[in-house]
């Protein structure tokens, strides 16, 4: 059959994780026929996918739900939690098992055996809705540039902390509490946790490089793949902060630069 050649053609990284060898050579059969479609891992052991899926961060994940050794929406479930990149397609043959896997949000479904024209559907959904998201970050983008920089109030250890979100240059966690080094050099300790401090500042530029710590992407100047390592510049000095290797990835996929 003839593929829509007015999709997207930049490059979307896909791993299949299917006990049977035969159900993942058919699709990898398929996928062939999408260009801009690149398989990147096979497994047949779902925790070994799984780790796979850990280590790559691909677009696509297609997913068989029953296997022996962990079943697919355990896999799922495993993605999800950890915030992983990942759209997941399940492949089943067993369509009693669509309602269990409502519960982990799957980009759709392909009921074995399924043809070319289902994948095609699938890869037309997995397009419609990266650019739904594009288009939504673009827009809250926008909207934050277009709005005068907006103070927020914080509580700290001595009373409270007024200031403009754009004086933030990195959160760090703290127990129960965040360190919020601001543009000016000082160091002020809230009296919030670091994923609350993050909710209520809700701006795109505030991007997660550990565990533990958030950077505001406007100070960042260069990200150094080999060390791992983020360089902002504030106060008139370049300090240094570690990412993580899946944040890293994570990074890089999302297209991430400096928002000024």
């Amino acid at each position: 059959m003839l593929i829509n050649t007015t999709m997207d053609s930049t490059a979307i990284s896909a791993i299949i994780i299917d006990d049977e060898p035969e159900a993942i050579n058919l699709l990898e059969m398929y996928l062939r026929q999408f260009p801009f479609i690149k398989v990147i891992g096979k497994e047949t052991k779902a925790k070994k996918g799984l780790e796979m899926v850990k280590m790559n961060l691909p677009e696509l994940v297609f997913l068989d739900i029953d296997m022996p050794d962990m079943n697919g929406l355990q896999v799922a479930d495993k993605i999800h939690s950890e915030n992983f990149y990942s759209e997941i397609v399940f492949t089943t043959a067993h369509q009693q098992y669509a309602y269990d896997a409502l519960g982990v949000e799957p980009l759709d479904f392909l009921t074995k055996p399924f043809s070319i024209t289902d994948l095609e559907m699938v890869i037309q959904k997995y397009h419609i809705k990266t650019h739904k998201k594009y288009l939504e970050r673009k827009q809250d983008k926008f909207i934050h540039s277009q709005l005068d920089s907006p103070k927020i109030k914080l509580p700290t250890t001595r009373g409270v902390l007024i200031i403009e979100m754009r004086d933030i240059v990195i959160l760090k966690s703290k127990s129960n509490n965040c360190y919020v080094y601001l543009q000016d050099g000082t160091i002020e300790t809230i009296t919030r946790n670091l994923y609350i401090v993050i909710r209520m500042l809700n701006s795109p530029a505030f991007f997660q490089i550990n565990r533990s710590n958030y950077i505001n992407l406007n100070y960042l100047v260069k990200v150094d793949k080999k060390t791992q390592t983020c360089f902002l510049a504030f106060n008139q000095t370049i300090h240094q902060e570690a990412i993580s290797r899946i944040q890293m990835i994570l990074f890089e996929k999302l297209d991430l630069f400096p928002v000024i």
